[in-house]
């Protein structure tokens, strides 16, 4: 029904074969505190997120999804591999996890240049690989090369990299970055380049390193892949990261196990009997209609809607800009009209979701920008417009303006076309064709990249960084490929796109934001629909977990970083399960404080 696109570009933070599963099972009761024979280091901070009761120990099992075609995210740039290559390789500097600050990762210290145009930074002292090599400015270097090089498949992190000269070496721990022209996101894009090992891949086809990964830098190495069937990491006790402060009391599990299973439905039965740890639902009815089950009423699994600081995106149906049919506004503003998503909320999706009214919903109270109109069902209305716009109903029932038919197809490779046929529905009735247009995801993504479309749903994903520029500036409307699929060429936008390019201060960059998303309104590139304001979550009760179970601004993929395995709750449940006995329940909100 639609794609979720990510955006991890500049910012790069944060069933068993019988050997193996024995192995595991001999590592799951160790426990050890995570603090236990750990130097601290004496500058920086703890994570704010991390619990200091976390112990070492155990295994995390979760559920995969499809099996990836590349654990390496350079080459295969969705949120799963992101996950896995986030905990293989560091980059110089993160996001801090409560407020948007850096915080040092491969990088103890750096500076910037009075101009924001030069970036120095100073690789950690121990910073070092797991085969014992020092982490080098030269390895910073070679990753820039790597991921510039025409001739590997990565050109989407090309597009951040390409606004920097190649970094250059001061010494073997001081790498230098110079910027090509002044932009607020240069530090983040030039701090978020990542180390590659040269002395292991100098000499290796890099789009061949798929799931050999001989060598690593960051909390967990490979130890395992079964294709179709499951990828194991372990934890390495050797991290040189553990040194820090701000590492201690994460990545905690001595093993993390990802089984895969095409199938939702299929993969919540084998949550049920225990062959996942936890299980996060993106689907209503699912939350509404199968999630009471026995587990959860004896309080083994837990239950839980987390509300936090996740960046919002927003989900709609692009409107192809470049069609002739849809420039005037009053057709776009039609087409808000005719989608009736309260009804679709509240009869498919369980009121699950609140409607939007922006692209940059949490920047608003309460996801509303009260600035915009919120464009309601309203069939009367859209009749109006298209009138407006001179389109007339013909003795075919269709309406027509100069010889031709207002006709309209909905792209898409979901099977599940609920929505769509509402929405069919009320297009015909005001006289619009409307039809659907289903083909395969790779056919699909393949119009959608040479602008071959009319309407398509997608759901974007939000950052704590926002650059609009490759979503909504001119000059990317007629790129193939571009993130600006509707096509928006809009004097203002661009203006206040290049007053953000240099605007240093979040907030007031956050101010230009809600100008563009007001200009946006106006403009009507896409029919809104709807989105959470939470996430749902199913686990069983044998895990501790920070405060607020999740952290501040993301969802399930912070599990392996900050939970482990509680003993005491672990013998409890395996207790009750034993006794048929039940468990007290966990509240089912949890609600993010600072």
């Amino acid at each position: 029904m639609k794609i979720i696109v990510y955006l991890f570009l500049a910012l790069f933070i944060f069933g068993c074969g019988e050997k193996v599963e024995k192995e595991v099972n001999a590592e799951t009761s160790k426990g050890t505190a995570a603090t236990e024979s750990i130097i601290l280091e004496s500058e920086g901070e703890f994570d704010p997120i991390a619990n200091p009761k976390a112990v070492f120990g155990g295994t995390y099992t979760t559920w995969g999804s499809s099996f990836p075609k590349s654990l390496n995210m350079f080459l295969d740039s969705n949120s799963f591999s992101a996950e896995v290559t986030g905990m293989f390789f560091e980059s110089l500097v993160g996001l801090h996890s409560t407020r948007n600050d850096p915080i040092g990762i491969l990088a103890k210290d750096w500076s910037i240049s009075d101009d924001k145009k030069t970036y120095t930074f100073e690789i950690h002292s121990e910073a070092e690989w797991s085969d014992g090599r020092p982490v080098t400015a030269e390895d910073v270097q070679f990753y820039y090369d790597v991921i510039m090089n025409p001739k590997n498949m990565t050109s989407i992190f090309r597009v951040d990299l390409k606004r920097f000269e190649r970094p250059r070496i001061i010494d073997s721990k001081t790498i230098e970055i110079v910027a090509k022209e002044v932009h607020w996101s240069n530090f983040w894009s030039a701090s978020g380049m990542v180390a590659f090992p040269k002395h292991v891949w100098r000499d290796v086809d890099f789009n061949k390193q798929n799931f050999e990964f001989p060598v690593v830098s960051g909390p967990y190495r490979l130890k395992e892949v079964k294709k179709n069937r499951y990828i194991l990491l372990e934890r390495r006790a050797d991290w040189w990261g553990r040194i820090k402060k701000y590492n201690q009391y994460k990545y905690n599990f001595d093993f993390i196990r990802y089984k895969f299973m095409e199938d939702r439905n299929k993969a919540l039965e084998a949550f049920k009997k225990g062959d996942f740890d936890a299980y996060a639902i993106y689907t209503s009815s699912i939350w509404a209609k199968q999630t009471d089950f026995d587990q959860v009423q004896k309080g083994w699994v837990v239950k839980q809607r987390i509300y936090n600081k996740e960046p919002k995106g927003f989900q709609g149906f692009a409107i192809n800009l470049r069609r002739l049919k849809f420039q005037d506004v009053r057709v776009r503003e039609a087409l808000c009209c005719l989608m009736n998503r309260a009804l679709m909320n509240e009869k498919l999706m369980f009121n699950e979701y609140f409607l939007l009214n922006s692209y940059y919903p949490d920047l608003f109270p309460e996801n509303v920008n009260p600035d915009v109109p919120f464009r309601k069902y309203d069939p009367e209305k859209a009749r109006s417009l298209l009138y407006e716009a001179g389109w007339r109903v013909g003795s075919d029932g269709v309406l027509e303006k100069d010889g031709m038919n207002l006709e309209i197809s909905l792209l898409t490779y979901s099977v599940d076309q609920r929505h769509y046929n509402i929405y069919l529905e009320d297009l015909k009735k005001v006289g619009i064709k409307a039809g659907i247009e289903q083909l395969s995801l790779s056919s699909v993504r393949k119009k959608i990249d040479n602008h071959d479309f009319d309407l398509f749903w997608i759901n974007w994903g939000a950052s704590r960084l926002r650059d609009p520029e490759a979503s909504w500036h001119s000059s990317t409307a007629d790129q193939i490929a571009t993130n600006n699929i509707s096509g928006v060429k809009d004097s203002i936008i661009d203006d206040l796109i290049e007053q953000q390019k240099t605007e240093m201060s979040l907030d007031k960059r956050n101010e230009i934001l809600r100008k563009i998303d007001k200009r946006l309104n106006e403009i009507v590139p896409y029919v809104f629909l709807w989105q959470a304001d939470h996430h749902r979550i199913l686990y069983w009760k044998r895990f501790g977990t920070p405060q607020y179970v999740f952290d501040k601004f993301s969802r399930e993929e912070s599990i392996p970083a900050y939970w482990w395995i509680d003993s005491d709750k672990d013998r409890s449940l395996r207790d009750a399960m034993k006794n048929n006995a039940s468990l007290p329940l966990e509240p089912e909100r949890v609600v993010y404080s600072e």
